[in-house]
């Protein structure tokens, strides 16, 4: 018993890491930019209110049910439950949407996720292992590092210490100076970046800031630490110091200690870890969240939910 706590404690909420999910918002992913990135490790991370996704179910529901919905309403569905934790629902929307429209890449990866997200992490990989053979290319390469974020828990269940030596991206940690200046390609023409010497593709960005925004990942220290791994790689130090510190307050082992490594590499830094700066500007970005997140909310209780949804 004893060791199934300390396993969970180091996991974090291991399922709420691994969201991957598919629906209508899942479009505006495309314009991930690494500004986008650079607002997200401030805290301006737009997620919708419990009371969104009630009004989604509510609305999307007869639409399902009357049989003539189009693919993306089963999806839109399925998330909706999925977000207030009816992980049975959410597969049993998919399982009529196979019989609908069998052989979806999204209802694949919809199912790989909902599976994880109740532990089947076998029968996860199982599905999207299916849904990237299906289409590879798709969701923007979010589930390979879904699929690496899998078996990283998997291996870290049974060593939870392998946190202190390497990332889910499988980049070593013991070698700080490779982290704080993994860069040095950058400044050196035609060198190779720490990220590219790493055999790190550059879509991680967009995939674990697409995990963050539109999945659960936010509650992970391990998709936070390893988007502090590649910015430190590629030379975004500014970035990586914001993970590292999100890390660090969700209880990584080495998050603390790699937000003050990276911390001696930035000049406005004063060569220390700020944070008291860093919560501050944290808070500030939730909050401002917040507030787009209430007009949201007033919107749907005034009724205007074909303007909210989109459909």
């Amino acid at each position: 018993m004893i060791r199934r706590l300390v396993v969970l404690a180091v996991l974090g909420g291991a399922g709420a890491a691994l969201a991957c999910l598919w629906d209508s918002d899942t479009f505006a992913e495309e314009a991930l930019t690494q500004k986008d990135v650079a607002e997200i490790v401030k805290g301006r991370i737009q997620k919708h209110s419990p009371f969104f996704y009630e009004e989604k179910v509510a609305y999307t529901k007869p639409l399902v049910e009357a049989g003539d919905a189009g693919v993306e309403r089963y999806d839109d569905l399925a998330v909706a439950y999925e977000k207030l934790g009816k992980l049975d629902e959410a597969i049993a929307v998919m399982a009529q949407k196979e019989k609908r429209f069998p052989n979806q890449y999204t209802t694949l990866a919809n199912l790989g996720t909902f599976h994880a997200h109740k532990g089947d992490y076998p029968k996860a990989l199982e599905l999207l292992n299916a849904a990237i053979a299906l289409n590879p290319g798709a969701h923007f390469g979010r589930e390979k590092y879904q699929v690496m974020a899998i078996g990283y828990l998997q291996a870290l269940a049974a060593e939870p210490k392998l946190a202190e030596h390497k990332d889910l991206l499988g980049v070593p940690l013991d070698d700080e100076h490779q982290l704080m200046f993994g860069d040095m390609g950058k400044k050196l023409k035609g060198k190779p970046t720490g990220l590219e010497k790493a055999g790190i593709s550059k879509d991680v960005f967009v995939a674990l800031a697409g995990i963050i925004r539109f999945g659960s990942g936010e509650k992970s220290p391990h998709i936070w630490f390893s988007l502090g791994v590649a910015s430190a790689l590629e030379g975004d130090r500014h970035l990586a110091i914001r993970s590292f510190f999100r890390a660090m307050e969700l209880g990584h082992p080495k998050g603390e200690k790699l937000a003050r490594v990276m911390s001696m590499t930035l000049k406005d830094f004063d060569g220390k870890l700020d944070v008291e700066r860093l919560r501050k500007e944290w808070d500030k970005g939730q909050a401002e969240m917040k507030v787009l997140q209430d007009k949201e909310d007033a919107l749907l209780k005034a009724g205007k939910q074909k303007q909210v949804f989109g459909y």
